[in-house]
């Protein structure tokens, strides 16, 4: 006769920990489907299957849940990205993961995010100033790494950090376009024309043993 090993119970911490996850699900959904203008505290707690109660007890206010919710973002992106990076090969094209990389996250549902709730101005600057610390602190971190990457790829410092600043400086402004316009013709021919433009200065600057 088989006998199963009774499943071991979950602790007070892991339930309350997994609540929290659940919460935190719920509101990043609600962020990017409806913005931080339509994001409604209520309905995060009914998507999430949790009482009120439980998650004014993690999230006590509005302001913390959505702080929650774009940290969580935040830190998703920078482990992808930190990831990218620290799968780049050697002779592999450190620029090419750059604008992948750039892509996924200014044109990615992060970016937007901040922006609207940067816009905020004095209506909310408490929050306005916890959205620029939580994306400076992610953001710094996966920028010098990037600059690290191609140095190391064989650029020079000035035309590497060059290449970095405008590269997310166009995709910046590409998002802030979308604003006022969603264009994806434009988009498209932005990237292809900045791609064309930095590989003919990477020719130009790259050492020859770089691969």
């Amino acid at each position: 006769m088989v006998t199963t090993k009774p499943k071991a119970r979950r602790t007070q911490a892991e339930r309350s920990e997994e609540t929290r996850a659940r919460i935190l699900e719920a509101a990043v959904n609600e962020l990017k489907h409806k913005g931080y203008a339509g994001f409604r505290v209520n309905e995060v707690a009914v998507s999430a299957k949790v009482s009120r109660g439980a998650q004014t007890h993690h999230f006590p206010t509005k302001e913390s849940l959505v702080l929650g919710a774009v940290r969580s973002l935040y830190d998703d992106s920078f482990a992808r990205s930190m990831r990218l990076i620290d799968s780049l090969k050697p002779g592999e094209d450190v620029f090419e993961a750059l604008m992948r990389d750039s892509e996924a996250f200014y044109l990615g549902p992060n970016f937007r995010i901040s922006v609207t709730m940067l816009s905020q101005g004095d209506h909310e600057p408490t929050l306005r100033r916890q959205i620029r610390i939580i994306s400076r602190h992610r953001r710094i971190p996966v920028e010098s790494a990037w600059l690290d990457a191609l140095i190391r790829w064989g650029l020079p410092d000035e035309h590497a950090r060059t290449l970095l600043y405008i590269t997310q400086s166009v995709f910046r402004g590409m998002v802030m376009r979308r604003f006022l316009r969603n264009d994806p013709e434009y988009t498209r021919f932005t990237v292809a024309q900045w791609r064309k433009l930095a590989q003919a200065q990477i020719a130009l600057h790259l050492k020859p043993t770089a691969g």
